[in-house]
């Protein structure tokens, strides 16, 4: 994988471990809508994708009906209490720190709401270590690829394939692919679990440790 001149990270599972707020945002909203428990292992599945679309899948409701769920579980999950419930993973602050010595820019491509990815980087100081920020829209019509391209244009890239996306699922590798940016995929997160899944991408490159991305 060839030196990029920026680096788009992703959120949930690539720099915060944001499971424990959010899992306690799903169980509000299933409590409150009545609907059948799950068993926690399947909590997972609504970490990283747009989670209208999981709701649909789990529960199998309409699309319709997987957005009002989703607006039911941001107005639990934009408290305090359950988006500020978030772990860093180990070696990101310093990761992010070399990067910024080295004069390498840094984005951040989420399917979370802008302004609660916004919240979360500024409540853990990642505000001052990350050169922009973008998120899902309102209406959640952006896709990653959208999402990724916004980033690009906001750090000057005029060559998609001067930059690298990190991440951990494969919405962030078909993301990637479909910007034209090289990809890296993470093995600590909450999708991929093996290098062999990462590897399926052409040219992707395997992250077991946060410090390896300065190996890239």
């Amino acid at each position: 994988m060839k030196k990029a001149e920026v680096i788009i990270f992703d959120l949930d599972g690539t720099l915060f471990n944001t499971r424990p707020g959010i899992v306690k945002a799903i169980k509000k909203t299933i409590e409150t809508e009545g609907l059948s428990r799950l068993e926690e292992n399947e909590f997972d599945r609504f970490i990283g994708p747009p989670i209208n679309q999981t709701f649909s899948k789990v529960f199998n409701l309409s699309d319709e009906e997987g957005k009002r769920l989703a607006d039911i579980f941001r107005q639990y999950y934009h408290d305090p209490e359950y988006l500020l419930d978030t772990r860093e993973y180990p070696g990101i602050r310093e990761t992010l720190k070399e990067l910024k010595n080295r004069g390498i820019k840094t984005a951040l491509a989420t399917y979370k709401k802008e302004k609660m990815a916004e919240e979360i980087c500024a409540h853990f100081g990642y505000d001052a270590l990350l050169d922009v920020i973008h998120g899902s829209d309102r209406e959640g019509k952006l896709t990653k690829q959208d999402i990724i391209k916004l980033c690009l244009k906001d750090c000057g890239v005029s060559d998609p394939g001067n930059a690298v996306m990190i991440g951990d699922s494969i919405f962030d590798a078909k993301g990637a692919e479909s910007a034209g940016t090289m990809f890296a995929g993470v093995t600590y997160g909450f999708g991929f679990k093996n290098p062999e899944d990462i590897l399926k991408f052409p040219g992707a490159g395997v992250i077991n440790r946060a410090e390896e991305i300065l190996e890239l």
